[in-house]
Formats: C-alpha cells, sequence, structure tokens
C-alpha cells in the first residue's frame, strides 16, 4: 500500500478486471508518450477482494478458422434478447483478439491442448469454441496476471481497505472524494473518476458475488447526476452449488455444461429440452428459468449437474477447483455423484448508462467500466464469458479518451466541505429477503409493489444511528439501490432476457424462451 496525497488526476474505484485494466493502460499510455498522471487505484477492501478473482469461466474472442466476428455478435444479441446495442456488440466483439494479446504481453497463462495450440472451449449461447480459460480457475489467473502488471508500472498508487462513502462535482470540473479508512474520514481531489466497482449481489440472500458486490458504484455515480439503466435487469446463474448457512454461493462453471454435463430433475430427466432445443446449454435466462420452474412444478429444492458421463482424466486437468470444492464443501465427488445447483442472483445487465468510451454524458471527467456500467453489450441477459470481455474493451477506451481529453485546472480543491453523513440502522438480511422474494427470477406486479412498501416501511422505521462504519453505510446503500430495483422492475412495460413479470406474460414462459 502506498502513501496517499491530497490530489490525483485520476482516480480508480474498484480493483477488478475493469478497474486494473485501466490503470494498467493509463500507465502504459504515459510510458510511451512521455505524459505523466498521477493515478489513485482505490479498493475498500484488499486488491484480490473482487467478483473477477472468482471467475471460472474465462473471455469470449474469435480465434478458430471455423468462428467469425458476425457469430459471435449473432450469439450475443440472441442471448440479449436483441435489446443489445448492436455497434456495441460489434466493437467489443471485434476488440477481442487484441485484448486477449495484451493478456499475453502482460504474462497470463491459457490453457492449450496436446497439439500445443490454445484449448477454446464452448459455453452455454455460444455456437462456437470460443472461450479462452486457465483450467477452471479465469478469474484468479487474470487478477494474478493484472495486480503483478501494475506493481511493474510507474504513476500507480494503490490504496487498500478505504471506502469511497462521498463524491461531489464542483463547478472548477474537479470531484471531491470523501473517504473511510479505519472509520476515519478523509479526502482527496481529482480531475477524472473512473467506477468500477463491480456488482450488486449482496441484494439478494444467495448470490455467487464476494461480500463487497454491495452496489457502491451505482449510487455514488446517481448522486453525481447519472442515469441508471435497466437496473432491474439481473441475471441469475443456473448452476450455483447447494449449501447450507452460506450468502456467496460456489459457482459451478457453465464451461462444464458446455463440456457436456447434463442437467437433470430428482427423476434423472433432461427436463430442460422441454424448455428449449439446446437444453442445457440455453443462454442463462432460458436455463434458470427452466430449473425454477422445475422446481416450482416439483416441489424439490434443487436439481443437479450430471457431469459423470465426462472422463474423469478430463475433469481432473479442465475443472480442478470445481472437484475440490464440491467435495471440500459438500462431499460429492463429480465424477462419480450428480451435483446439487440452484439458479443464485449472479449478474447485473444494466447499470450506468455509458458512452462508448465509458464516459458517462451527464457527468463530464465521470467514467464507468465493467459490471457497473450499462454500455449497451449485454441487452437484457450476458452471453456467458463476454463480462471480463467487456472489462477489457472498455478499460481501454477509457483509458484512452481520459489520456486524449483536455486536463481541466482544479482550482481551490481544500476549500470543499462535505455534509455529514447520516444513515440508519438497517437489517440487510430483511432487505435481501425482500428482493429475493419479490425481484427474484420470476416476478408479478403485486409482488413488487409489495416488496417495495414493506423496503420502504423498514427503512421508515429504522433508528438513526449516532455512529456509523462501513457496514452500516454500505447497508443502507442497498437499501437505495433495493428500491431502484423495485422502481425499475415496476416501469417495465415487457418481459425480455432476465427480465420476467408474470403479469406482463400471456403464458408461463417469456418472449426470450420463446424467442431462442
Amino acid at each position: 500500500m502506498d502513501k496517499i496525497q491530497d490530489h490525483y488526476d485520476v482516480v480508480i474505484v474498484g480493483t477488478g478486471v475493469a478497474g486494473l485494466a485501466t490503470a494498467i493502460y493509463l500507465a502504459e499510455h504515459c510510458q510511451a508518450t512521455k505524459q505523466e498522471f498521477s493515478i489513485l487505484l482505490l479498493t475498500k477492501s484488499s486488491i484480490n477482494a473482487t467478483n473477477t478473482q472468482w471467475a471460472q469461466g474465462g473471455i469470449a474472442s474469435v480465434a478458430l478458422e471455423s468462428d467469425s466476428f458476425a457469430a459471435h455478435v449473432d450469439d450475443t444479441l440472441a442471448a440479449g434478447a436483441f435489446k443489445n446495442k448492436q455497434d456495441v456488440v460489434e466493437t467489443v466483439v471485434q476488440n477481442a483478439p487484441q485484448a486477449l494479446k495484451d493478456l499475453l504481453r502482460w504474462g497470463i497463462s491459457f490453457d492449450k491442448n496436446a497439439e500445443g495450440t490454445f484449448d477454446l472451449v464452448k459455453e452455454g449461447g455460444h455456437s462456437q469454441k470460443r472461450i479462452w480459460h486457465y483450467q477452471d480457475s479465469t478469474g484468479a489467473a487474470l487478477q494474478a496476471t493484472l495486480v503483478t502488471r501494475i506493481h511493474q508500472l510507474s504513476f500507480i498508487t494503490f490504496l487498500e481497505d478505504t471506502a469511497l462513502v462521498q463524491v461531489q462535482k464542483d463547478s472548477n470540473s474537479g470531484f471531491h472524494l470523501q473517504l473511510v479508512a479505519k472509520e476515519k474520514l478523509d479526502q482527496i481531489n481529482s480531475l477524472y473518476l473512473v467506477i468500477a466497482t463491480g456488482g450488486l449481489g449482496m441484494l439478494y440472500s444467495k448470490t455467487t458475488n464476494q461480500s463487497i458486490a454491495t452496489g457502491d458504484g451505482y449510487l455514488l455515480g446517481k448522486h453525481l447526476g447519472a442515469r441508471l439503466r435497466d437496473i432491474s435487469y439481473i441475471q441469475f446463474h443456473p448452476t450455483g452449488l447447494v449449501e447450507e448457512d452460506s450468502s456467496t454461493t460456489f459457482l459451478i462453471t457453465e464451461a462444464l455444461r458446455g463440456a457436456g454435463a447434463i442437467v437433470r430433475n430428482t427423476k434423472g430427466k433432461d427436463f430442460l429440452k422441454s424448455y428449449d432445443s439446446r437444453g442445457s446449454l440455453a443462454p442463462r435466462d432460458i436455463v434458470s428459468r427452466g430449473i425454477w420452474m422445475e422446481m416450482k412444478n416439483s416441489g424439490e429444492p434443487h436439481v443437479f449437474l450430471d457431469a459423470t458421463s465426462l472422463d474423469s482424466s478430463f475433469l481432473s486437468s479442465h475443472f480442478p477447483n470445481i472437484i475440490r470444492e464440491c467435495s471440500a464443501r459438500i462431499g460429492v465427488d463429480i465424477t462419480k455423484d450428480w451435483i446439487p445447483v440452484i439458479p443464485v442472483q449472479h449478474y447485473s445487465c444494466g447499470g450506468i448508462q455509458v458512452g462508448p468510451s465509458g464516459e458517462v454524458a451527464e457527468v463530464p471527467g465521470l467514467y464507468a467500466v465493467g459490471e457497473v456500467s450499462s454500455t449497451g453489450l449485454h441487452g437484457a441477459n450476458r452471453l456467458a464469458s463476454n463480462s471480463l470481455l467487456e472489462g477489457l474493451v472498455f478499460a481501454k477506451r477509457c483509458a484512452e479518451a481520459i489520456s486524449l481529453s483536455p486536463s481541466p485546472v482544479l482550482k481551490s480543491p481544500s476549500q470543499f466541505k462535505f455534509s455529514p453523513i447520516k444513515l440508519k440502522k438497517i437489517d440487510r438480511n430483511l432487505l435481501q429477503a425482500y428482493l429475493t422474494e419479490f425481484a427474484g427470477i420470476e416476478k408479478n406486479t403485486e409482488g413488487l409493489m409489495k416488496g417495495l412498501n414493506q423496503l420502504l416501511t423498514h427503512y421508515h422505521e429504522a433508528d438513526e444511528l449516532d455512529h456509523w462504519n462501513v457496514l452500516d453505510w454500505e447497508n443502507n446503500i442497498l437499501y437505495e439501490l433495493g428500491v431502484c430495483v423495485f422502481e425499475d422492475a415496476l416501469a417495465q412495460t415487457a418481459n425480455s432476457g432476465v427480465f420476467f413479470n408474470r403479469d406482463l406474460a400471456s403464458g408461463l414462459l417469456s418472449s426470450s424462451l420463446s424467442e431462442n
């Protein structure tokens, strides 16, 4: 950890793929052009406490002759229920090979096959093998590579265990940031602010997200004047490991289904083909909703993922982390036993509305990259392994935009004074219960209104805190974001992708199920 100063050219909040890559690209630009930027990389936990660290699947990028940019674009649009921005999809897909080249230049290792070529695999929603991976721990390999590169570069200061709790923008184009570390408040200033804080998984009782995913960046951006788009488009991953007494759920990667594992009900039936001809390889919204409906109709608490038909040596070489975790957590040998799974909250497809370089039009100098942003890539449902790719591509575009921008002059930065932060005692478990029950995979209008009213009542009746810590602040952020999710869900007029309100459908299945 480095010593903090009171002013930086660029402050980047979040140390997952998007935040780290933005810092790297900016620093590399500084080295190449002799242009200097002071860059602060800020995280409220440790630098490796990110969702990126736990990403299993991989990074999607066309490489094989049998594949094409057009096919990757088509797969992304189809998975997103065609609510994606096609120009954004094309840009990301076409920039994917260069992003992979950058990662290889920075030292990442991807799996290779017996012939010595990269071992690309197929995941749900993809028509071709185009997923670059390192076993089933691609995120950990990516995080380690980026952190190593960070330490090799000048211009970057990183600060851990420090939360950004308030931010204001003044008439002189500068950002004023209030930080809290070890219950002590501090203040710094910056010319540019990049929000890369990840997702909002802690809104739900069960999530694949890590505990840092409390949605801070969405609200920090909103308070500055940014627009939140489709914040109720929340993707549930179909295969979260069934465990007791754990809010963060271990993810069973989509690549296991891509390799041939089958989702079965308790009677052993491959039931997903009743919902979509692609069965277990359909996009996540379809598989998750199919599993949820099967559980609802049968009364069973979960379904199973069956990988026992796959060669045990193949499983050991490609999925060692899943083998180890399933054995340690619930005593299941995936080479012999079916894996109990349920859909769990996974990814936010909406977020802070941004432009082609991650810029926020309403707030000059503000950028958002990664899951916290709404770029238009995902539409109404994220295609597997497009998220790490999006983080890399938009990190580079964000860094280029900042490096080419004329630097504003920040006048009298020390004169700004923040208002005291007033918080209430929010029960996170209760809040999560409301979101899980009323804003989950399947919704209805009455339930959404009930959940919103219960959330508002809880806040109204909550006691004000005389003293607060970061956890209290996070709980208040989650409350405000929960209200946004309910209000956005109630404003939706049609079902699409991950969003399904039974009252908007003529039958049990969403339009996404029938279209795909």
